[in-house]
């Protein structure tokens, strides 16, 4: 397939995604390559703006040394964003992405969060970026993403622990932006983009040739953060109008017990192309787009039993479009785009104190 790099001019991005993505404006000024008006460190001040029926304490600023973000001591062979990251035996298996030339990849690489060391034993069968995958099983799955075709593809991808994957089955349409996670043995997607518009739609499956729909998300969004606690699953805030060019503030939940899907809090600012990573019950939020344009160094803290929001922290650097997992207890932001707009080899350890 051919491949086409990302353009940008003055004044207006015009993202032409690596190995075809949809040509789509994105939230907060910025096209899909995340690409928004440039901006130095910022943090967004926690507010009191809450959504409307949701009840807790408004955000608050707590004192420093709740949480620590510090570079690894090592770093990614190359430069990545905009990929899935999976923990997997103790290893942060990293799938596809942006490599260095912002094209689309079919690399997988495991790697031992200790010692930085890595394999490559498996490849893509389609180099995607902005796809959505999880381990269901013993396997990862990927689901669509951008890369095959000008809409996304909607194919599913299993990914085995040596050789190329194989396609095993096809979402219910195109979509790209978008996340999963599995509870229990049921994966779930949420969010995207199907090449024309932002995609409402919730799904689940067991083995990524069936889907089912749970439901439609009351702010329908692309590039939200996600992380689960129990058996509900967050978003976090995400891009909501395309066309507009705005992002949302809403925290919406997904309750995998019941299939209700609620809008739950409302964060300080709006926020998209941010990750987020679950430790000892509490969701850490991190980086992202703020107020639709303004690339953050910031960490919010979510807790969920009372649906606040704190301002905790600052990563070593301004990130947006990096890839988070647990392992070990600590989480890591693997990769991402910085203010220079490129993907990056540095890898980013959240403890929680």
């Amino acid at each position: 397939m051919r491949r086409r790099p990302i353009v940008t001019t003055a004044g207006m991005t015009t993202a032409i995604l690596a190995a075809s993505l949809a040509l789509a404006a994105c939230g907060g000024g910025g096209g899909s390559d995340g690409q928004r008006v440039a901006a130095t460190t910022t943090t967004s001040r926690a507010g009191t703006t809450r959504a409307p029926g949701t009840t807790g304490p408004a955000s608050t600023t707590a004192p420093a040394g709740t949480v620590s973000a510090t570079n690894a001591p090592w770093k990614l062979a190359s430069p990545v964003a905009r990929e899935i990251v999976v923990a997997n035996e103790g290893k942060l298996e990293i799938v596809g992405g942006l490599d260095a030339t912002k094209f689309s990849t079919a690399a997988v690489v495991m790697v031992d969060p200790a010692t930085g060391a890595a394999q490559s034993p498996a490849t893509l069968a389609e180099a995607v970026h902005d796809a959505a995958g999880a381990l269901v099983g013993a396997k990862v799955l990927v689901f669509g993403g951008g890369g095959p075709s000008e809409n996304g593809t909607a194919d599913v991808q299993s990914v085995p622990t040596s050789g190329k994957a194989t396609i095993v089955g096809k979402l219910p349409g195109p979509r790209s932006d978008h996340v999963a996670v599995t509870v229990g043995t049921r994966a779930y997607i949420l969010g995207g983009y199907d090449g024309s518009a932002i995609t409402p739609s919730v799904l689940s499956t067991t083995d990524g040739t069936s889907f089912e729909t749970v439901g439609n998300l009351p702010v329908p969004v692309r590039y939200p953060a996600f992380a689960v606690v129990g058996k509900t699953v967050y978003l976090f805030g995400g891009v909501a109008n395309s066309q507009a060019g705005t992002d949302t503030a809403a925290v919406q939940a997904l309750d995998t017990t019941t299939g209700t899907i609620t809008t739950v809090a409302q964060l300080p600012a709006s926020l998209s192309h941010a990750s987020a990573v679950s430790l000892d019950g509490k969701i850490y939020v991190l980086g992202g787009y703020v107020n639709n344009t303004k690339l953050s160094d910031q960490i919010l803290r979510f807790d969920p039993a009372t649906k606040s929001t704190t301002l905790v922290g600052k990563l070593p650097v301004p990130l947006s479009d990096a890839a988070a997992a647990v392992v070990g207890g600590n989480g890591y932001l693997v990769g991402g785009q910085s203010t220079d707009r490129n993907p990056v080899t540095t890898v980013v350890v959240i403890r929680a104190g």
